[in-house]
């Protein structure tokens, strides 16, 4: 039997944490059973998402942008010509908040896609206007099944916007678990806490840079985003700049965390964060907040120190803590790796997405 044609979707216009965990869901979905491509709107996909769609074998297909509003909803029935004409059994969207990409997701249902999905990766906190909320509710009444990559995002989902729990699945997201790193030996000089973020208001990162004032380490953040050019005056004016450094983009994060003491995150909300789980995966111990979606993949005082979000004193304890004592750093990083290959492989996260796809495949 000839595998079936699954259309991913994404509007995102950035490279983070949602578009790694899509391209690793393309890179281990079973390819004798699910052929992927992916849709995204013309001219406005990030580069990196598309090549690296292609380099998994991917066909990458466009569609005009569709953007909220009527401009947006008069491109629907294009859209359903579109996708009949392609004939996808499964169309997955993945949306980097709950009412992106409805209009998409709309023109999979006028066009019977046998299996319509859609990934939700994070639920701002935010009252929806009437017009959304019936909007949704209406979107929610034709998709097969959404899948909340965190309890807390499900229960953000039924509370907000009334969707039915029957409808909402929880399937975190995953990571890719390389082989287990040689241990590192002992070296001299400073130590390094790493942090990998967009570099965005919602990863913490102000709080970060007032914590590393009282941490004698060096800082390394990995990520780009808005909030570039303000953290650098912030690091600047707190007289930490010689002990901070903004790398940027990377692809060598594996190779960055094997180099490092301590990972952070210090986020004020989150989905299921996909940086987390690559520090996890790379047997690291980490600093993290204690918020929803974190605190499910990670435990304090088993598999990371958690603090409350916006608290520099307490986040700098915890670093300094896990600095003074390297058994605590290796007991925490080998649970977490443990914790990791038991529950978070993105081999496992594709196979529980797969079965979805394969059950409501079976109820058309």
């Amino acid at each position: 039997m000839s595998p079936h044609d699954v259309l991913h979707f994404t509007d995102s216009e950035s490279f983070g944490g949602a578009e790694q965990a899509l391209l690793l869901l393309i890179e281990h979905l079973d390819p004798e059973r699910f052929r992927s491509s992916l849709l995204v709107p013309d001219g406005r996909a990030p580069d990196e998402l598309v090549e690296r769609a292609r380099e998994l074998g991917a066909d990458v297909q466009v569609a005009p942008p569709m953007p909220l509003g009527l401009h947006g909803a008069a491109r629907v029935p294009a859209l359903a010509r579109q996708l009949r004409r392609g004939r996808p059994a499964v169309f997955h969207a993945h949306l980097s908040w709950p009412l992106a990409a409805k209009f998409p997701l709309a023109a999979a249902v006028a066009a019977r896609v046998p299996a319509v999905v859609a990934s939700v990766q994070l639920v701002p906190s935010f009252t929806p206007t009437r017009p959304s909320y019936v909007q949704g509710r209406l979107l929610a009444a034709g998709i097969g099944q959404f899948i909340a990559v965190s309890r807390d995002v499900e229960r953000r989902l039924v509370e907000t916007f009334g969707w039915p729990p029957r409808k909402i699945v929880v399937i975190h997201n995953g990571t890719r678990l390389e082989p287990r790193p040689m241990p590192r030996e002992a070296r001299e000089g400073e130590p390094i806490v790493l942090t990998v973020a967009r570099l965005v208001e919602q990863k913490g990162l102000g709080v970060l840079l007032d914590a590393a004032a009282h941490v004698p380490a060096r800082f390394v953040v990995v990520g780009d985003g808005p909030e570039r050019a303000g953290l650098v005056e912030h690091a600047t004016a707190a007289g930490i700049a010689d002990r901070v450094s903004f790398l940027g983009h990377r692809t060598d994060v594996r190779d960055l965390l094997d180099a490092a003491d301590v990972f952070v995150l210090p986020s004020l909300y989150e989905g299921t964060p996909l940086a987390v789980l690559e520090a996890m995966a790379a047997g690291k111990a980490i600093v993290a907040t204690a918020i929803a979606g974190t605190d499910e993949l990670v435990a304090d005082g088993e598999s990371a120190l958690l603090v409350p979000p916006r608290d520099a004193g307490a986040l700098a304890g915890a670093i300094r803590r896990l600095l003074d004592d390297p058994a605590l750093r290796a007991r925490l990083g080998e649970t977490a790796r443990r914790q990791a290959e038991a529950e978070f492989g993105a081999g496992a996260v594709a196979r529980r997405v797969a079965a979805l796809y394969e059950r409501l495949l079976a109820r058309r």
